[in-house]
């Protein structure tokens, strides 16, 4: 059985849009779905504009190798963000999903916004209060090769690390291939960015 969600109101709504707002700073972008399911709302155009944000609109496959499309839009309150390009708003978008699956604050968590990373940069960090812990979002386009080396330079450089991707059956994929590098199950999740 489905649940009809009450649609947010006056000073409920003016408080899911402000934490929207927060989310979005840390997060750099994230779909209207992410919006609906973690907030309860998405911003009307002319609420959007009142709070500085970019609506984009793209058609886009949910992983690197699915063969179906979707069509979605991405908020973000940045316009260098807003002209990043469709597969890069998904990327941000699944890092932000693993930040809202963690129950991390934005104070606690950077996302990285160098797009191409040199060396093997995780896609985020999060300042636990064990110390600092990787975070790292696979769409399904890194070799076994990638995998490894950013597995083992994260073991070697943070306390911990987590690893993402868009479907559960591309994070059991994963699964398995961290596992031969000694990462444990519990650490890799199916983080839908839609």
């Amino acid at each position: 059985m489905s649940q009809v969600r009450t649609p947010l109101r006056g000073s409920e709504r003016r408080d899911a849009l402000e934490r929207i707002h927060a989310a979005l700073r840390c997060d750099l972008a994230l779909s209207e779905g992410q919006l609906m399911r973690h907030y309860g709302v998405v911003p009307s155009e002319k609420e959007a504009h009142g709070m500085g944000l970019f609506a984009v609109r793209a058609v886009l496959n949910p992983s690197h190798h699915a063969n179906r499309l979707m069509e979605v839009a991405f908020f973000t309150p940045y316009l260098w963000v807003a002209r990043l390009g469709p597969p890069l708003l998904r990327h941000l978008a699944g890092v932000g999903e693993m930040r809202h699956i963690l129950g991390v604050r934005p104070e606690a968590w950077r996302t990285d916004t160098h797009r191409i990373h040199y060396r093997e940069q995780p896609d985020a960090y999060w300042y636990s209060q064990r110390g600092p812990i990787a975070i790292e979002y696979d769409a399904g386009s890194y070799s076994l090769a990638q995998l490894q080396r950013k597995a083992e330079t994260f073991a070697l450089r943070f306390v911990g690390q987590f690893w993402g991707a868009p479907t559960e059956k591309k994070a059991a994929s994963l699964r398995g291939k961290l596992a031969g590098f000694g990462l444990e199950p519990r650490f890799v999740m199916a983080a839908r960015w839609w």
